[in-house]
C-alpha cells in the first residue's frame, strides 16, 4: 500500500494531506460510536505530525490492530421478514481474484478491485450515484482513496481531491466509514464494515446516522492483496 501511494503521488500529485483527510474522518465517525477503539477526534495537523511509519504512511495512516469477533447471520429474505429486526438485502455482490503481483505493472493500482465494484452494480442495477453511504475497506488511508476511484466515485487520480470539504464525511455528498472503520473503530479484518453497513440500512445509527439512506456500498480485500469483493445493501 505504500508503494501504491507513492506511485499515486507521483502519478497524480495527491497528498499526504489528502491522506489524512480520510483518517480525520473516519476518526471524526468513530467519536460518534460507543464500541469504537479510538474515540478521540484527530486534526490534519496532528496526522502530519504523528510519526512515519514507512514513507508516505504516517501513524494515522494506518489501521488498528485489534482482537474481538463478529457475527453475521444471513438467510432469505423471507425468513428474515419473520425475525425479530428488520430484514437488510443484499441486492448485488460482486468479486475478483488475480494471480498476479509486482510482475504485473498496474499491480499497484489493484485493478481487480474495479472488477468485483463492477459486478456488484450490475447484480444491483445501481451505479456510483445511486449510492448513499459507502464502507470502504481501509487497512491504510491509501486503500480508501483507491476505493473512491474504482467505484466510479470520481475519475483515476482524482481520489486525493475528492476527499476534501468534508466530502467523505457525514454530511458531506458521500459518508464514508461511519462506525470508523478500521482506522479508528476496530480492526476486525472488515467485517465489521459489513455490521455498520447493515445499521445503516436499519436506521440505527444514532447521531451517525445517514438520513434517509436507501444503499450502502461495503467493499473488502485480502491475501495479499490477490482478491476484491464488494457489497450493495438495502433495506427491505
Amino acid at each position: 500500500s505504500a508503494v501504491a501511494a507513492s506511485r499515486h503521488m507521483a502519478m497524480y500529485g495527491t497528498t499526504s494531506r489528502q491522506l489524512g483527510n480520510v483518517a480525520v474522518a473516519c476518526r471524526k465517525h468513530a467519536s460518534m460510536n460507543p464500541n469504537a477503539v479510538m474515540r478521540e477526534r484527530i486534526t490534519i495537523d496532528q496526522h502530519q505530525a504523528s510519526r512515519w511509519v514507512v514513507e508516505p504512511f504516517h501513524l494515522l495512516d494506518c489501521c488498528l490492530i485489534s482482537d474481538g469477533g463478529v457475527c453475521l447471520i444471513l438467510t432469505s429474505a423471507e425468513r428474515a421478514r419473520d425475525l425479530k429486526h428488520k430484514p437488510v438485502l443484499i441486492s448485488g455482490m460482486g468479486q475478483a481474484y488475480t494471480t498476479q503481483n509486482m510482475g504485473r505493472e498496474d499491480w499497484w493500482y489493484v485493478p481487480h478491485q474495479k472488477e468485483a465494484l463492477d459486478r456488484a452494480y450490475a447484480m444491483a442495477g445501481v451505479g456510483p450515484n445511486d449510492i448513499d453511504v459507502a464502507q470502504l475497506y481501509d487497512n491504510f488511508t491509501m486503500s480508501v482513496i483507491l476505493w473512491l476511484e474504482h467505484a466510479g466515485f470520481c475519475g483515476v487520480g482524482e481520489g486525493g481531491p475528492f476527499t476534501e470539504g468534508g466530502r467523505i464525511e457525514l454530511g458531506g455528498s458521500l459518508p464514508i466509514n461511519t462506525a470508523g472503520g478500521n482506522l479508528s473503530e476496530s480492526y476486525m479484518e472488515g467485517w465489521l464494515h459489513a455490521v455498520e453497513g447493515v445499521r445503516q440500512m436499519r436506521g440505527e445509527c444514532g447521531e451517525r446516522q445517514v438520513p434517509d439512506a436507501q444503499t450502502c456500498l461495503v467493499t473488502g480485500r485480502g491475501m495479499a492483496l490477490n482478491c476484491a469483493t464488494a457489497m450493495i445493501l438495502r433495506p427491505d
